[in-house]
């Protein structure tokens, strides 16, 4: 019982120094904290977009809510703005948009340029009416 003790306090401890060892952006790098409000136009459908704002408290964190709209939907003879809300969660993306013919909620992963630079620039997302991909290109 004693040895396993020391075993996980030696364990905490090693782990610990090297993380002070290594210095405080190792320990940023272990936390994503995704990039990604804009208006983000639909791939393949011309006009179409999805606008994804996190408020102030909900910027630089690796996890929280936010709020959007979806512009142009090509099924919406009115070309209303439909709200959205949602959440994410390092990479992972949810949200439910607010239709007049009823609610449709999008799951998916957002695309990072890279694991230094988490500005996000590409959202594939799947729903009930299929997949849906965001990118400015």
């Amino acid at each position: 019982m004693k040895t396993l003790k020391l075993i996980k306090r030696c364990t905490a401890v090693m782990l610990f120094s090297i993380i002070v060892a290594c210095g405080a952006e190792t320990v940023v790098a272990l936390v994503f904290i995704p990039a990604f409000a804009a208006e983000w136009p639909v791939q393949g459908v011309e006009g179409y977009s999805i606008d994804l704002q996190p408020d102030d408290a909900n910027k630089g964190v690796p996890s929280g809510v936010f709020e959007g709209r979806e512009l142009n939907h090509p099924t919406d003879p009115n070309r209303q703005d439909n709200l959205l809300e949602g959440s994410f969660n390092g990479l992972n993306i949810e949200f439910t948009i607010d239709r007049p013919n009823g609610n449709i909620q999008y799951k998916g992963k957002m695309t990072p340029v890279s694991d230094e630079d988490h500005t996000i620039v590409r959202i594939d997302l799947n729903s009930s009416e299929g997949k849906l991909v965001l990118s400015p290109d």
